[in-house]
């Protein structure tokens, strides 16, 4: 069914209280032609990235450098510490550590059993990473300019000093991940001075107040708390080193920093002054030992050795992932960013993962999603195994509260994930369209599948691995059942699928898939490590082969959910522009009852089973659903660009690349001051190397069948696969593909065996 097309000029303003990753308050202009969609995404396009110096540079100066979204584009980090960029107010927050966070009450008028009572928030720490810098005797100002080496993930900024000609560089060090470097310049002889300093821990009233958005109230960021979190501060300064300690009132984490001058010279008539910042936090009270260690250690390596070591990191992660397009510097410098920025996010100690805006800013409250486990963990699967190995080994330890969080659901056994959290522990405090998504534990089980298809890895099965796929699949063997009324179809009702404009509905095509692929991998592996016994494994099996998959015979195709054809559809016809996002205008009951998509929920399960549907049914499911969705959600484009992709659509798989690639970039919903979307970041990638190349694993053999994309006829891009390094040049409907790395592999292109 096509809506009647018609012009759209559309308003986007920010979403609900509930929602994630949802586009901003940036006006869309794009004139919808004979293919109406229910709501277009913005044209995106690779010539327009604002702040491209080249294929591997970005730089913002002048008036550019006050740009909303400069802090946010300009972050580093190491997936433990986040720094964001400069042109924030000096008061703002910009540090932020992972995995730090306090606990908050939820406040309800009106509770129920199992209801999450508290919720995490990460907040920001106190700054070690900014000396003092006096020019003349007066504190330098803003940055006059910003440039960020993404070869290196080194970030310089110059100052509007006059003849002294200022500048900082600074990188957080993917070597040590409790480092910070910071190296000042400035012509010799000039009147300035530079000395260790750490600010005091954001506290009550320090942290910025939400920006007004058209006068709509944003709730992605956590509103300024009334009480300052920080209790026991101890500061000490001493000549050359600055150290501060505070500890959070509720969780008990005791966060130490510091900073210490570790070098000064005058090289080329430039003084160069040298500073290591450091980071600890625990529960213990070892912090301020330890940092005086790790500053100690710091010291004596110095400056050059340790970006060395930061070069040295990049430029192995960029030989297993680096991405090139030919005569597209801009479209090159997109992905590079997106995979730069993601291993700046992510940790990669197995005790943190990766929130929705990473390090990068206040969104989302440094919660982690599901799309940790869908979206960015497969990037690092075939990139970075040792990074997907730690995501997984992340959640395998919160398997002990997803127990209990399978009980406050009133679960017996098993183990339920939480939507959002940070600790382990449920987060969301509207379970409709948030802890209903029962999908996020066959989506973590889909994480650990694709890891062991790209690594072979199968240790981690024992380390923990299959116990959480047998804990995490007999939830649905408790909440569905075999329906008589539907010949002993196995079904599985109210839960909520990737679309939140749908929620509580029976028969989620997205999650019944999902949960069928996770019960046959359950059964695999839970008999083989004996975590199962073989009638459990055939009521698993059971209930896999028998799953319901709705379908509606008038349109031939899978349907959404059992009821998603009945509803009334949304009337976009007479929905003013300024209606816009649905839910900051209508109830959400209203929504509930309309056929109206948020974000891809079908069309993720194309995107992820393509061999599930066949061809023709890949476009009517494309078609379909693009009628009906308003994409709402920053997760929502690169899932319709790889289901597009695979139903041969080039040029709209293209469109919708685009705009995953550009939404941080080219700021383009408006909201990327609150942080950088890591799920778009990596669907970028995925699309490209998933979507675009058709890469994907058949048993042992890595497989590709490219699709032409307008516009860009040739690319190459680096992944690994079972320790093999393998390099892919695609053209067209063709791909060359070279293995390195002294481990054969078994490759095939468009179903061809080829010798690499």
């Amino acid at each position: 069914m096509r809506l009647p097309c018609r012009d759209a000029r559309l308003i986007v303003l920010t979403i609900s209280y509930y929602e994630m990753h949802i586009i901003g308050n940036r006006a869309i202009d794009r004139r919808i032609g004979e293919n109406c969609v229910g709501r277009s995404l913005p044209e995106a396009s690779f010539a327009d990235v604002r702040f491209a110096r080249d294929a591997w540079r970005l730089a913002a100066d002048g008036d550019s450098v006050r740009s909303d979204h400069v802090p946010a584009l300009f972050s580093i980090g190491n997936g433990f510490i986040g720094i964001r960029g400069p042109g924030e107010a000096a008061e703002a927050p910009k540090v932020y550590l992972n995995g730090v966070y306090e606990r908050v009450p939820i406040a309800y008028h009106e509770a129920a059993h199992g209801y999450a009572r508290e919720s995490d928030l990460r907040l920001a720490v106190a700054d070690a990473t900014r000396p003092a810098i006096l020019a003349g005797g007066v504190p330098v100002g803003a940055a006059a300019s910003v440039e960020l080496d993404l070869a290196r993930c080194v970030r310089t900024e110059r100052f509007p000093a006059g003849a002294a000609g200022i500048a900082i560089e600074q990188f957080v060090s993917m070597a040590d991940t409790a480092l910070v470097l910071t190296r000042v310049s400035f012509a010799d002889g000039a009147d300035v001075t530079v000395s260790p300093m750490v600010s005091r821990s954001p506290g009550s009233g320090d942290r910025a107040a939400d920006v007004p958005n058209q006068g709509v109230y944003d709730p992605r960021v956590a509103p300024v708390m009334a009480t300052s979190p920080w209790v026991d501060p101890q500061a000490h300064d001493k000549p050359g080193i600055a150290t501060r300690s505070d500890r959070l009132r509720t969780s008990g984490f005791v966060v130490a920093c510091g900073m210490r001058e570790i070098g000064r010279r005058t090289v080329d008539g430039r003084v160069q002054v040298d500073f290591a910042s450091g980071y600890r936090a625990a529960t213990d009270d070892q912090g301020m030992d330890a940092l005086t260690g790790i500053l100690g250690a710091a010291a004596k390596r110095g400056y050059d050795a340790l970006l060395a070591d930061q070069m040295a990191w990049f430029a192995d992660f960029w030989a297993a992932s680096n991405v090139a397009m030919p005569g597209q510097p801009n479209a090159e410098l997109a992905i590079r960013f997106a995979l730069a920025e993601l291993a700046m996010a992510v940790g990669r100690d197995g005790k943190t993962s990766i929130g929705a805006k990473g390090q990068t800013g206040e969104g989302y409250e440094g919660h982690v999603f599901w799309d940790a486990d869908l979206y960015v963990m497969p990037v690092f699967a075939f990139t970075y195994p040792a990074i997907a190995r730690a995501m997984l080994e992340w959640r395998i330890s919160k398997l002990a509260a997803a127990r209990d969080n399978a009980r406050a659901m009133g679960h017996e056994q098993g183990a339920l994930y939480p939507w959002r959290t940070i600790g382990g522990h449920e987060c969301s405090s509207y379970f409709p369209a948030g802890s209903a998504q029962y999908h996020i534990n066959a989506d973590i089980a889909y994480a650990l599948e694709t890891y062991l298809a790209a690594t072979g890895d199968r240790s981690l099965l024992d380390a923990g691995g299959a116990a959480m796929l047998v804990e995490t699949a007999r939830i649905w063997l408790d909440i569905g059942f075999h329906d008589a009324a539907r010949g002993g179809a196995f079904v599985i009702n109210r839960v909520t699928g990737p679309d939140e404009y749908s929620a509580i509905v029976d028969n989620n095509l997205y999650t019944n898939m999902m949960a069928a692929r996770h019960l046959r991998f359950a059964a695999r592996h839970g008999l083989a490590a004996s975590l199962i016994d073989h009638a459990e494994a055939a009521r698993m099996m059971r209930a896999a082969d028998e799953m319901f998959l709705p379908f509606d015979d008038e349109r031939q195709v899978y349907a959404q959910d059992d009821a998603f054809f009945r509803l009334d559809p949304w009337p976009f016809d007479t929905t003013p522009p300024q209606a816009y996002p649905l839910l900051l205008h209508f109830h959400p009951l209203a929504i509930y009852r309309r056929r109206v998509s948020k974000q891809a929920d079908a069309v993720l399960a194309l995107a992820l089973m393509p061999e599930a549907f066949d061809p023709a049914m890949r476009r009517r499911m494309l078609d379909t659903y693009e009628a009906t969705t308003v994409h709402d959600s920053t997760l929502s484009a690169s899932a319709f660009a790889t289901a597009a992709a695979h139903a041969g659509d080039g040029a709209r798989a293209a469109h919708y690349w685009r705009v995953a690639a550009l939404t941080d970039l080219n700021d383009l919903f408006g909201n990327a001051d609150h942080g950088l979307h890591m799920a778009a970041l990596a669907g970028s990638w995925t699309t490209l190397a998933m979507g675009f190349a058709g890469m994907h694993v058949e048993g042992d053999t890595l497989c590709f069948d490219p699709v032409e994309i307008p516009g860009l006829s040739d690319y190459r891009f680096t992944v690994t696969f079972r320790g093999a390094r393998v390099d892919v040049a695609v053209s067209g409907r063709t791909a060359n593909v070279s293995v390195g790395g002294g481990r054969p592999v078994a490759v095939r292109v468009a179903g061809e065996e080829v010798t690499a």
